[in-house]
């Protein structure tokens, strides 16, 4: 069989659709040695970064600017992708819930979250012209549709009328690189080279609305004016550097641009613990990341976070910012329960694994082709 994989989300910043792309392509092929694979990327000026791949797949990237393809492909359903590649496909897989045309190739979509339908007012004018109108068409047009938590999968479920056996819950994965130890001097060659601090707080994410940063920022500035004794500092990594804000003796936020993973495992070694307070995940791949290295983690109660975190994490209400400055000072001012939820998470992380969610996600392509 020939399959076919977006690859687009992945062309320029590592967020959670283009690392998910990432991380199937680099093991898909290996699992069906006698299948072939065919990847695709798409940019007037940004091109693809090699991937090490085996001789069943390929990348093809192509010089079609974004927009007028997404227009082309989300409007028109046009120009197929066997076109587009010079090959004739037999299932083509989109990592976002709008498909990708082809000729007669059977098509699979991945829903991340449908937080853009409940509030488009706090998403992206292109989310808000694109997926908002077009998602439950195309959702309905796919074969079959992939969710990442049972959360999404219910989601889906009501808000789009998905049939469940049309549905295949496959989460993500975590990277191997944040469950190797990290030697102590190349943590400190990162602080150096990043000019940060050890012990800090992480959030790891975009600056997007849903990820709550204003609420997180009120609650950590809040909380570090109150405390008698010191409060660790917040390190943004992902969003711009206009988040980062220096209050002398009392508080600091840094914001550093988006890490590769090898230094993101480097900078949790080195911190105090993890936190997303975010309105709403599908997922929540920092949570599970920071599980992995060993992290105490700080999250939002509901939605796919608390599924993923169970209770390997503190868990707080995004919309109270009392509330994130308490999880924030609890786990902080207590050494055991920051130790017992290093323990939980590393054990909990290792449900998530990038190779079983390539292998069943192979077999959800098998199952979909023989249906």
């Amino acid at each position: 069989m020939h399959f076919g994989l977006d690859l687009r989300p992945a062309l320029l910043k590592p967020t959670g659709v283009g690392r998910y792309a990432v991380s199937l392509a680099s093991r898909l092929p290996a699992r069906a040695p006698d299948d072939r694979f065919t990847f695709f990327s798409s940019s007037f000026k940004d091109r693809f970064p090699p991937l090490d791949l085996p001789p069943n797949a390929v990348l093809v990237d192509r010089r079609w600017p974004v927009k007028l393809l997404n227009l082309a492909w989300n409007r028109l359903g046009w120009p197929p992708l066997d076109t587009l590649v010079g090959e004739s496909l037999d299932l083509i897989h989109s990592p976002h819930p709008l498909i990708v045309p082809g000729r007669r190739a059977k098509h699979i979509v991945t829903i991340h979250d449908l937080f853009f339908l409940k509030h488009p007012e706090l998403t992206s004018a292109e989310i808000r012209r694109d997926y908002a109108p077009l998602v439950a068409e195309h959702v309905r047009r796919a074969d079959a549709v992939i969710c990442v938590s049972e959360y999404t999968a219910g989601e889906a479920q009501l808000m789009l009328e998905v049939p469940r056996d049309k549905i295949g819950v496959i989460p993500n994965g975590v990277d191997p690189a944040f469950r190797e130890k990290v030697a102590d001097e190349d943590i400190e060659r990162l602080l150096k080279k990043r000019r940060l601090p050890r012990g800090a707080l992480l959030y790891v994410g975009s600056d997007e609305k849903r990820k709550n940063l204003v609420n997180l920022a009120i609650a950590f500035l809040g909380l570090a004016r109150r405390r008698r004794s010191s409060t660790p500092p917040l390190i943004l990594v992902g969003p711009g550097s206009h988040w980062a804000r220096v209050e002398p003796g009392r508080a600091r936020i840094y914001a550093t641009p988006h890490l590769p993973p090898d230094e993101l495992r480097a900078l949790m070694a080195s911190a105090t613990a993890l936190i997303l307070p975010s309105l709403e995940e599908g997922f929540g791949l920092p949570v599970v990341e920071a599980m992995a290295a060993g992290l105490p983690v700080i999250c939002s109660r509901g939605s796919a976070l608390e599924e993923v975190a169970g209770d390997a994490a503190t868990l707080v209400n995004p919309l109270d910012t009392g509330s994130i400055a308490d999880g924030i000072e609890r786990l902080v001012d207590d050494s055991d329960l920051a130790a017992e939820q290093r323990q939980r998470g590393i054990k909990r992380s290792a449900a998530y694994d990038w190779d079983a969610s390539a292998g069943a996600t192979l077999a959800f392509y098998r199952r979909v082709l023989a249906a």
